[in-house]
Protein backbone atom coordinates (compact mmCIF):
# COMPACT_ATOMS: atom_id res chain seq x y z
CA UNK A 1 0.00 0.00 0.00
CA UNK A 2 2.79 2.38 0.44
CA UNK A 3 3.28 2.40 -3.31
CA UNK A 4 -0.34 3.35 -3.76
CA UNK A 5 0.05 6.17 -1.26
CA UNK A 6 3.17 7.37 -2.91
CA UNK A 7 1.52 7.32 -6.23
CA UNK A 8 -1.46 9.11 -4.76
CA UNK A 9 0.86 11.65 -3.27
CA UNK A 10 2.43 12.10 -6.68
CA UNK A 11 -1.00 12.61 -8.19
CA UNK A 12 -1.73 9.10 -9.41
CA UNK A 13 -4.73 7.26 -8.08
CA UNK A 14 -5.66 3.74 -9.10
CA UNK A 15 -8.83 3.54 -11.04
CA UNK A 16 -11.48 0.76 -11.15
CA UNK A 17 -9.57 -1.57 -13.36
CA UNK A 18 -6.40 -0.79 -11.63
CA UNK A 19 -5.30 1.73 -14.22
CA UNK A 20 -3.77 4.85 -12.82
CA UNK A 21 -5.93 8.04 -12.93
CA UNK A 22 -4.63 11.57 -12.41
CA UNK A 23 -6.11 13.27 -9.34
CA UNK A 24 -6.13 17.07 -8.71
CA UNK A 25 -3.38 18.09 -6.40
CA UNK A 26 -2.79 21.75 -5.54
CA UNK A 27 0.63 22.68 -6.96
CA UNK A 28 0.95 25.71 -4.64
CA UNK A 29 1.08 23.47 -1.62
CA UNK A 30 3.86 21.59 -3.26
CA UNK A 31 5.90 24.84 -3.27
CA UNK A 32 4.99 25.68 0.30
CA UNK A 33 2.41 28.38 -0.38
CA UNK A 34 0.19 29.27 2.55
CA UNK A 35 -3.33 30.21 1.44
CA UNK A 36 -3.85 32.68 4.26
CA UNK A 37 -0.61 34.55 3.52
CA UNK A 38 -1.26 34.42 -0.24
CA UNK A 39 -4.77 35.90 0.16
CA UNK A 40 -3.58 38.66 2.49
CA UNK A 41 -0.78 39.59 0.08
CA UNK A 42 -3.23 39.71 -2.84
CA UNK A 43 -5.60 41.95 -0.81
CA UNK A 44 -2.67 44.21 0.25
CA UNK A 45 -1.50 44.40 -3.36
CA UNK A 46 -5.00 45.36 -4.53
CA UNK A 47 -5.31 48.02 -1.81
CA UNK A 48 -1.89 49.48 -2.66
CA UNK A 49 -2.74 49.36 -6.38
CA UNK A 50 -6.04 51.16 -5.72
CA UNK A 51 -4.31 53.83 -3.56
CA UNK A 52 -1.59 54.33 -6.16
CA UNK A 53 -4.16 54.50 -8.93
CA UNK A 54 -6.38 56.86 -7.00
CA UNK A 55 -3.80 59.29 -5.66
CA UNK A 56 -0.56 58.85 -7.59
CA UNK A 57 -1.16 57.51 -11.09
CA UNK A 58 -4.13 59.77 -11.78
CA UNK A 59 -2.18 62.83 -10.59
CA UNK A 60 0.88 61.78 -12.56
CA UNK A 61 -1.23 61.05 -15.63
CA UNK A 62 -3.08 64.35 -15.20
CA UNK A 63 0.26 66.20 -14.98
CA UNK A 64 1.56 64.33 -18.01
CA UNK A 65 -1.61 65.18 -19.97
CA UNK A 66 -1.26 68.85 -18.98
CA UNK A 67 2.39 68.84 -20.01
CA UNK A 68 1.49 67.12 -23.28
CA UNK A 69 -1.21 69.75 -23.89
CA UNK A 70 1.30 72.50 -23.11
CA UNK A 71 3.81 70.90 -25.48
CA UNK A 72 1.12 70.59 -28.17
CA UNK A 73 0.11 74.23 -27.62
CA UNK A 74 3.75 75.34 -27.88
CA UNK A 75 4.16 73.32 -31.07
CA UNK A 76 0.90 74.73 -32.47
CA UNK A 77 1.95 78.26 -31.48
CA UNK A 78 5.35 77.74 -33.04
CA UNK A 79 3.71 76.57 -36.28
CA UNK A 80 1.21 79.46 -36.16
CA UNK A 81 3.99 81.95 -35.48
CA UNK A 82 6.05 80.46 -38.31
CA UNK A 83 3.06 80.82 -40.67
CA UNK A 84 2.40 84.36 -39.49
CA UNK A 85 6.07 85.21 -39.85
CA UNK A 86 6.06 83.77 -43.36
CA UNK A 87 2.93 85.78 -44.19
CA UNK A 88 4.51 88.94 -42.76
CA UNK A 89 7.69 88.27 -44.72
CA UNK A 90 5.68 87.80 -47.92
CA UNK A 91 3.73 90.99 -47.22
CA UNK A 92 6.97 92.87 -46.54
CA UNK A 93 8.46 91.54 -49.78
CA UNK A 94 5.32 92.55 -51.69
CA UNK A 95 5.40 96.03 -50.16
CA UNK A 96 9.10 96.39 -50.98
CA UNK A 97 8.56 95.12 -54.52
CA UNK A 98 5.67 97.56 -55.03
CA UNK A 99 7.73 100.40 -53.55
CA UNK A 100 10.61 99.59 -55.91
CA UNK A 101 8.23 99.44 -58.86
CA UNK A 102 6.65 102.77 -57.88
CA UNK A 103 10.08 104.32 -57.36
CA UNK A 104 11.25 103.03 -60.73
CA UNK A 105 8.06 104.37 -62.33
CA UNK A 106 8.52 107.76 -60.64
CA UNK A 107 12.15 107.90 -61.78
CA UNK A 108 11.16 106.94 -65.33
CA UNK A 109 8.34 109.52 -65.36
CA UNK A 110 10.67 112.16 -63.98
CA UNK A 111 13.33 111.37 -66.57
CA UNK A 112 10.74 111.58 -69.34
CA UNK A 113 9.40 114.86 -67.94
CA UNK A 114 12.91 116.31 -67.61
CA UNK A 115 13.75 115.22 -71.17
CA UNK A 116 10.54 116.81 -72.43
CA UNK A 117 11.19 120.03 -70.49
CA UNK A 118 14.77 120.14 -71.77
CA UNK A 119 13.54 119.61 -75.31
CA UNK A 120 10.94 122.38 -74.90
CA UNK A 121 13.54 124.74 -73.41
CA UNK A 122 15.97 123.89 -76.20
CA UNK A 123 13.33 124.67 -78.82
CA UNK A 124 12.38 127.88 -77.00
CA UNK A 125 16.04 128.92 -76.80
CA UNK A 126 16.53 128.10 -80.49
CA UNK A 127 13.41 130.09 -81.35
CA UNK A 128 14.56 133.03 -79.20
CA UNK A 129 18.03 132.79 -80.72
CA UNK A 130 16.55 132.78 -84.21
CA UNK A 131 14.31 135.72 -83.34
CA UNK A 132 17.26 137.61 -81.84
CA UNK A 133 19.36 136.81 -84.91
CA UNK A 134 16.60 137.98 -87.24
CA UNK A 135 16.13 141.12 -85.15
CA UNK A 136 19.89 141.74 -85.11
CA UNK A 137 20.01 141.31 -88.90
CA UNK A 138 17.06 143.66 -89.28
CA UNK A 139 18.71 146.17 -86.95
CA UNK A 140 21.99 145.81 -88.85
CA UNK A 141 20.16 146.27 -92.14
CA UNK A 142 18.37 149.33 -90.77
CA UNK A 143 21.66 150.72 -89.45
CA UNK A 144 23.32 150.04 -92.80
CA UNK A 145 20.46 151.75 -94.64
CA UNK A 146 20.57 154.66 -92.20
CA UNK A 147 24.35 154.90 -92.59
CA UNK A 148 24.04 154.79 -96.38
CA UNK A 149 21.48 157.53 -96.24
CA UNK A 150 23.70 159.60 -93.95
CA UNK A 151 26.70 158.87 -96.15
CA UNK A 152 24.85 159.89 -99.26
CA UNK A 153 23.69 162.98 -97.48
CA UNK A 154 27.27 163.84 -96.44
CA UNK A 155 28.59 163.10 -99.90
CA UNK A 156 25.95 165.31 -101.39
CA UNK A 157 26.80 168.05 -98.90
CA UNK A 158 30.50 167.70 -99.68
CA UNK A 159 29.89 167.81 -103.39
CA UNK A 160 27.74 170.87 -102.92
CA UNK A 161 30.46 172.48 -100.77
CA UNK A 162 33.16 171.50 -103.25
CA UNK A 163 31.16 172.80 -106.11
CA UNK A 164 30.56 176.02 -104.24
CA UNK A 165 34.25 176.37 -103.53
CA UNK A 166 35.14 175.63 -107.11
CA UNK A 167 32.70 178.16 -108.41
CA UNK A 168 33.99 180.81 -106.06
CA UNK A 169 37.53 180.23 -107.04
CA UNK A 170 38.88 181.11 -110.31
CA UNK A 171 40.99 178.16 -110.80
CA UNK A 172 42.42 176.75 -113.84
CA UNK A 173 41.26 173.56 -115.44
CA UNK A 174 44.18 171.62 -113.98
CA UNK A 175 43.45 172.86 -110.47
CA UNK A 176 39.81 172.03 -110.81
CA UNK A 177 40.66 168.57 -112.05
CA UNK A 178 43.07 168.00 -109.16
CA UNK A 179 40.50 169.14 -106.55
CA UNK A 180 37.86 167.01 -108.17
CA UNK A 181 40.14 163.96 -108.03
CA UNK A 182 40.95 164.71 -104.36
CA UNK A 183 37.24 164.96 -103.47
CA UNK A 184 36.52 161.68 -105.30
CA UNK A 185 39.28 159.97 -103.36
CA UNK A 186 37.95 161.30 -100.03
CA UNK A 187 34.47 160.17 -100.92
CA UNK A 188 35.70 156.68 -101.89
CA UNK A 189 37.68 156.42 -98.61
CA UNK A 190 34.58 157.46 -96.61
CA UNK A 191 32.35 155.02 -98.43
CA UNK A 192 34.75 152.16 -97.67
CA UNK A 193 34.74 152.91 -93.94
Amino acid sequence: MSIALMQAANGWVAGIAGAPVLAFVNPLERFGVNWYDFTSQVVAFLIIAWILNRFVFRTVMKNMEERQKAIDEVAANRERIARELQAIEETRNDVLRKAHEEADQIVADTKALVAELLNQEKKRCERLGSELLVKAREDAELDRARLRTELKSEIATMIVNLTAKLTQMNLGAADRERMLQSAIQEISVMSQD
